[in-house]
């Protein structure tokens, strides 16, 4: 059981209050105070919780700080972080309204970092939803099937050669830099559509492979139905030893491949990713992903992570 402290007493608190009564039902969590800067001045207790100011805070043993104010999460997040509280350890609330939301699990990425490696932004997308720190490099980038393909079946080859520029980046005529892992046959293209420069991307890249956890891979892939290389990238996806999913707008009896039927539109028949790729808006694209499957549950290895079927 993780003993933690809400920071926050608002309307925030209130909407996740039933929430943290849940998760302290379960055995997850035990929450030893609330910090509140205005019911400190009048209250000792709310909800059977002791209410503390901010220098209170260094009289309480705690694992977990969750802060249940948005909007002043990242001001929260430098004082915490001021009083040598470490990042990792500062939860923002709103991850607790997740779909079948579990403290147990959500701690378990905290403490055991996934890294996850993605062909495009959604893995990004999930850490950001996830509020999790990044622990990959492949962070806003894009891979090109063929390159994912090689990629993923031997990962730690890629990763420890170093980043080539292939193309420079030219902002003003919407070019963005691509970089290149590993020479000739062995070798593969990542594309940085986030980055203005190459030496911006090769700085961001070499700092997040240090985050890298071995022992804790996540892959995820998207194929095309009508791809005419499919059966290859679906027998490399299927030998990989990581946990992982696949996205795949045809059928396959491979495991770990799902079709998420809710990107269909009638206006629409083509593949799977292109409908994921139309999608410009990062709370959409994450909204219908998390409705269709479970996160924790999926970044934590437990096979029963689909929610629509």
């Amino acid at each position: 059981m993780r003993q933690c402290v809400i920071w926050g007493s608002g309307n925030e608190y209130e909407s996740m209050l039933n929430q943290i009564k849940y998760e302290e039902l379960k055995g997850n969590l035990k929450c030893n105070a609330v910090l509140s800067k205005t019911r400190s001045r009048f209250a000792k207790k709310i909800d059977g919780y002791d209410i503390i100011s901010k220098d209170g805070l260094r009289d309480i043993t705690f694992d977990y700080l969750i802060v249940t104010a948005a909007e002043a999460f990242a001001e929260i997040q430098a004082e915490a972080r001021e009083m040598g509280i470490p990042e990792n350890r500062i939860i923002p609330g709103r991850v607790l309204n997740l779909p079948n939301f579990d403290f147990k699990r959500y701690v378990s990425l905290l403490e055991n970092p996934v890294t996850i490696l993605s062909d495009n932004c959604w893995g990004a997308m999930t850490y950001h939803t996830l509020g999790l720190p990044f622990t990959s490099p492949l962070i806003n980038t894009y891979c090109p099937q063929a390159s994912y393909c090689k990629f993923i079946q031997d990962p730690f080859f890629y990763l420890e050669q170093p980043l080539r520029v292939k193309q420079e980046g030219i902002p003003r005529q919407n070019v963005f830099p691509i970089g290149q892992l590993g020479e000739g046959d062995k070798s593969v293209e990542v594309q940085f559509m986030h980055e203005a420069s190459f030496e911006r991307a090769e700085k961001r890249w070499n700092e997040r492979k240090k985050r890298i956890n071995k022992s804790r891979v996540f892959v995820k892939s998207a194929i095309d139905g009508d791809d005419p290389r499919r059966e290859e990238y679906l027998a490399a996806f299927a030998q990989i030893p990581y946990n992982k999913m696949c996205l795949y707008s045809g059928e396959t009896n491979i495991k770990d491949v799902v079709y998420m039927k809710r990107f269909e539109r009638d206006w629409y028949n083509g593949p799977l990713e292109v409908a994921f790729a139309w999608n410009k808006f990062g709370s959409w694209f994450m909204h219908n992903t998390t409705t269709s499957v479970d996160l924790l549950k999926l970044l934590n290895g437990e096979k029963d992570y689909i929610r629509e079927e």
